[in-house]
């Protein structure tokens, strides 16, 4: 029988049993591959054990090794030391010195840049009102130390003047700091004649005509230009902000960690406190906030792990 004859006879197609229907809730009915796999995991479980069970009963209990004393286990975790040895305390005040000199040297990078920023922004025309800033831009100002934080505050200076009666206080005019120049301030101003040959100024320079102002209205892409450019800088300068809030605590910290690795006697007066309002911002207010600008946020969201530095009070000692 050739083999185009032997492909074309019908065979029957072997299936595998399935489950049961009211063995459903046992699974897959298992095959004998299955139970292969799971009869070799259970004798390998069974042959360690075996294993370790010999080895505990030829152990010998007066058994020592000097790993022993660096070695340990916890919670059933073997625990082993890495050999790293502590730096002396001379040596480790050094490196926070020289950690401290870096955060410095970053922040007052970080402040030129700030000063850069703020210079651009008191001199744009229409920061000079408020009128179009909103409130979180005003924040980022003050904050930038542009805009005062309380305007209630300042005030007209008042000078008072004493006088001898009521009839002098009613008639007492305040000296205004303007004077109007007198005639004999004019003749003193006057040019006196030396007997030197001047050159008279009007004759050799020639008179340019002055150009007339002309108000030439702003259009509105101009408009657009400056206020995108405006809400830029204040985005970038509100990073800044918090970059040097974050580094001035760093810097404070280091110097901290310095001062305690000294002698003396302190007193913890304020611990660790996070640095903003304790409310996270929800994400509905984040996308009201895109959508009202065009999709860019205008002020970057604070770090959510900022914290202000320890305090500690140092004991007055008596020095010989």
């Amino acid at each position: 029988m050739t083999s185009s004859l032997r492909n074309s006879i019908h065979r029957r197609n072997h299936k595998e049993r399935s489950q049961l229907a009211h063995r459903a809730k046992f699974g897959i009915l298992e095959k004998h591959k299955d139970y292969v796999k799971r009869a070799r995991d259970y004798h390998s479980r069974q042959d360690k054990l075996t294993r370790l069970k010999q080895k505990a009963s030829e152990r010998n209990k007066d058994e020592f090794y000097f790993s022993m004393t660096r070695q340990k286990t916890k919670g059933g975790v073997h625990i082993q030391d890495r050999g790293n040895v502590a730096l002396p305390t001379d040596m480790v005040k050094v490196l926070k010195t020289q950690d401290e000199n870096y955060i410095r040297t970053m922040r007052a990078a970080g402040q030129k840049k700030i000063d850069k920023l703020k210079a651009q922004l008191s001199v744009m025309a229409n920061l000079i009102g408020g009128e179009e800033l909103e409130p979180e831009e005003i924040a980022v100002l003050q904050d930038a130390g542009v805009f005062p934080k309380s305007l209630k505050k300042q005030g007209k200076a008042k000078h008072i003047v004493f006088v001898d009666d009521e009839q002098s206080a009613r008639s007492y005019t305040p000296k205004t700091s303007t004077s109007t120049p007198t005639a004999s301030s004019s003749t003193l101003q006057d040019d006196i004649d030396l007997g030197w040959k001047t050159v008279d100024d009007s004759r050799t320079t020639r008179r340019t005509p002055k150009k007339k102002d002309v108000d030439v209205p702003m259009s509105d892409e101009s408009t657009d230009t400056s206020l995108t450019n405006r809400r830029r800088l204040l985005r970038e300068l509100a990073a800044r902000l918090n970059r040097d809030k974050q580094l001035r605590y760093t810097e404070r910290e280091f110097e901290m960690q310095r001062q305690m690795m000294g002698k003396g006697a302190r007193t913890k007066l304020k611990g660790v406190e996070r640095v903003d309002g304790g409310k996270d911002m929800e994400a509905e207010d984040d996308d009201d906030a895109l959508d009202a600008r065009k999709g860019k946020p205008l002020l970057p969201k604070q770090a959510p792990k900022t914290y202000t530095p320890r305090v500690y009070k140092w004991h007055t000692e008596r020095k010989r």
